[in-house]
């Protein structure tokens, strides 16, 4: 299985996707949790509707870059998972 795959197949669940942002990082998953509660969401629901929704809306050349990146990466699926989540996250200051 790709890995881009394995991401939306585990981060589409809402309590898997919730430990996969908390793994990133306190500071990330702050993020996550504020842009996810400005939208009436958990952290687990936020990522797993922005996980599916990736899926289904970007091509074939966004899912290479992805590949790409997450090639180098020592942490692939939470690294791929950062970096489908980072355009989708408010910045809270």
């Amino acid at each position: 299985m790709c890995l881009i795959a394995e991401i939306v197949h585990s981060c589409s669940n809402e309590k898997v996707a919730q430990a996969a942002v908390a793994s990133i990082g306190s500071d990330f998953a702050g993020k996550v949790g504020a842009t996810a509660s400005a939208y009436g969401m958990s952290i687990g629901a936020f990522t797993a509707h922005a996980v599916r929704r990736f899926d289904q809306s970007v091509g074939e050349d966004e899912k290479k870059v992805l590949r790409q990146a997450m090639r180098g990466s020592d942490q692939p699926i939470l690294y791929g998972l950062r970096r489908i989540l980072l355009p989708v996250v408010e910045t809270i200051d």
